[in-house]
């Protein structure tokens, strides 16, 4: 199964182009490839999309110049989200779809693209960029694709001599949905004389609706149909207004085949939106293009391109409209059919571009080798490097992947929302060749050997989600189970910030050094008596102290309701973890680190053990009662069975 992941920017074009693809897609793949649409909406960022478009248009931004200017002023503006918002979302979606091919319609997507694969070679997917602008190509000559998809060649020699950034660009025409393509139209007859057929989509005010009718009525000749969409009261207004004249007029509302009607006339009035304008292109019909009012600015790239091709003209009162319909009909219809030819010229570019496009995208999607790629961990500091800070930190929580009872993602969702800083996953992995060990296996309770490939997988996925989401750090580690029959013969070691599996039937020292050896911390869990009466004493490791004090980095002081005072008797260098299995357990002992908010300088802090001091963490949110984060999430559902 191949994925492509189609990503919008809250545009109407964008919506209509990514569904119109997404039909070709799936019709011609079948369940070969999977395709899924997100919207870029999440907080306002599409707010913030249209307008940095606006801004870049307006301030002709393009190129390195732009690049700059975004990363610059893209703190949002008047209360919305921006770039950092839009680069989280790319990468959250980017980490749970896991695509072949990405495809985009806007350059601030291809950046935050760029920037998410930050310079490697191999980025894990192929990215398609559709240009749905018509004439203006603000921040595309800086995008870095495999492809760049364009409507005509002019803007494609445009894109292939200013960006060298791109593999391919493509003048492979403006994508339309399935039935806009030219076809013969009907001719209507009265009194023996074929009557020239005019359609007005009506999207202006009413009085300037009624007014436009009046005027274009007033033509001899012609007949006209108005679409006035889901404007029923204008629809009641209008037929009122022109009973008259019902015998030229045809009046409807929400239209299902809009293409077969605009096949069915000569000419189309409507005001130059980049989706109508495409659509009525597309079935080869001329345009006379209805300008000003609101967003007149937005739209002047339409208007240029109808008045580039020679397929129609611009109008914007009702006189102008009108007059430019009755200067096209003079001398039998030649500036007409004129405009006809150049518009049935320009269809050709969209006959098929939906196919041709979704054909190039399932190429690249099934010619990629599907790798398991194990993401990285990036740390994008943003003027905070070296900055020490105080950190929140526990580095002992279960799954469901031992005996815990969430989902790694679960977890990590309920230590980030409420602001943890680092959390360290350490499930349990018990030597086989003891008794206890291979009793433990076949409850189902602790990782087996089968187990730890997915589990080391899906701790490094999570790692990602974790900081891009919350800047939290995410540790993979494990609980290395040594249980003997009685409490000095039994020892926990916590391996934090594993690369990979260690073997446990290895003795606790050799475990030691191949924890070391892969730079991560080793840690005594509850190494003295407990006082609850969860489970059992495990002293092992403190019954030799002395001899395990230089492999050990630390030693838990507390461990959820446990406070272990003899450590600090005797100076041991310690943490506090909840030893997390169930919601509940996070009313716990925890670890206050005085350190950088990185990895290293979490671990190296820990081993020196100077900037060091525990808490006993009480949550308000948790309290007894759910977060309302929590149960949208389902755990006001859950959370009962969860902590039984």
């Amino acid at each position: 199964m191949k994925d492509i992941l189609i990503l919008t920017g809250g545009q109407e074009e964008h919506h209509y182009v990514a569904r119109a693809l997404r039909d070709v897609l799936e019709e011609e793949a079948g369940t070969d490839v999977r395709v899924e649409v997100r919207e870029v909406g999440q907080g306002g960022v599409e707010g913030w999309l249209g307008w940095i478009t606006e801004k870049m248009v307006k301030g002709g931004m393009k190129g390195e110049k732009m690049r700059k200017w975004i990363q610059r002023a893209g703190g949002g503006h008047e209360g919305r989200p921006g770039w950092a918002q839009l680069r989280r979302f790319v990468a959250l979606t980017l980490e749970e779809v896991r695509p072949e091919v990405v495809v985009f319609f806007h350059p601030a997507l291809g950046l935050a693209l760029e920037e998410r694969v930050q310079g490697r070679v191999e980025a894990g997917f192929q990215r398609v960029g559709v240009v749905l602008e018509a004439e203006d190509l603000p921040g595309w000559d800086a995008v870095t694709a495999d492809l760049l998809w364009v409507a005509d060649e002019g803007s494609a020699e445009e894109l292939r001599e200013k960006n060298t950034k791109t593999r391919d660009v493509v003048a492979g025409g403006w994508p339309v949905r399935i039935g806009f393509d030219p076809g013969e139209k009907d001719k209507a007859k009265t009194g023996g004389v074929i009557q020239k057929r005019i359609l007005y989509l009506i999207n202006s005010r009413r009085r300037k609706a009624q007014r436009t009718l009046e005027k274009i009525l007033a033509i001899e000749g012609v007949e006209v149909t108005a679409v006035v969409g889901r404007e029923e009261g204008l629809k009641r207004d209008l037929q009122k207004r022109f009973s008259e004249v019902r015998e030229r007029l045809e009046i409807h509302g929400w239209v299902k085949n809009l293409a077969g009607m605009i096949r069915g006339h000569d000419l189309v009035v409507t005001k130059p939106g980049t989706i109508s304008v495409r659509e009525v292109l597309a079935t080869g019909r001329p345009v006379v293009l209805v300008e000003g009012g609101k967003g007149a600015d937005r739209r002047k790239g339409m208007c240029r391109l109808v008045t580039r091709i020679g397929c129609g003209a611009l109008g914007d009162s009702p006189g102008e409209i009108a007059s430019r319909i009755e200067d096209a009909m003079e001398g039998g219809g030649v500036g007409l059919r004129e405009w006809n030819r150049r518009a049935r010229k320009e269809a050709l570019r969209s006959i098929g571009a939906t196919e041709r496009l979704a054909s190039r995208i399932l190429q690249m999607a099934k010619s990629a080798n599907h790798v398991e790629r194990v993401p990285e961990l990036r740390l994008l500091s943003r003027g905070n490097a070296g900055r020490k800070g105080l950190l929140m930190v526990d580095l002992h929580a279960h799954t469901i992947f031992s005996d815990g009872r969430l989902t790694v993602s679960e977890l990590v969702d309920f230590y980030g929302r409420r602001g943890f800083d680092a959390l360290a996953v350490t499930d349990h992995l018990v030597d086989h060749r003891r008794l206890l060990g291979r009793l433990a296996n076949m409850t189902g309770l602790v990782l087996t050997s089968e187990d730890l490939p997915d589990y080391f997988r899906v701790l490094q996925e999570e790692r990602n989600r974790a900081w891009t989401k919350y800047r939290m750090i995410l540790f993979p580690g494990l609980e290395f189970n040594h249980d003997g029959l009685t409490a000095k013969g039994s020892a926990h070691l916590l391996g934090v910030d594993l690369v990979e599996p260690i073997d446990p039937s290895l003795s606790l020292k050799e475990i030691c050094h191949k924890i070391r050896g892969q730079g991560g911390l080793t840690i005594a869990a509850h190494p003295h008596h407990m006082s609850s009466a969860w489970g059992k004493d495990t002293l092992y490791l403190w019954e030799r102290q002395d001899e395990f004090r230089p492999l050990i980095d630390a030693w838990e002081i507390g461990n959820r309701d446990d406070l272990f005072n003899p450590v600090g008797l005797k100076k041991l260098p310690f943490i506090a973890g909840s030893d997390f299995h169930k919601p509940k357990h996070l009313t716990s002992w925890k670890t206050l680190l005085w350190c950088e908010k990185d990895p290293d300088a979490i671990k190296e802090c820990v081993r020196k053990n100077k900037d060091v001091s525990i808490t006993l963490y009480r949550d308000h949110r948790f309290g007894g009662e759910v977060d309302e984060r929590d149960e949208k999430k389902g755990y006001s559902r859950e959370i009962a069975k969860l902590n039984q």
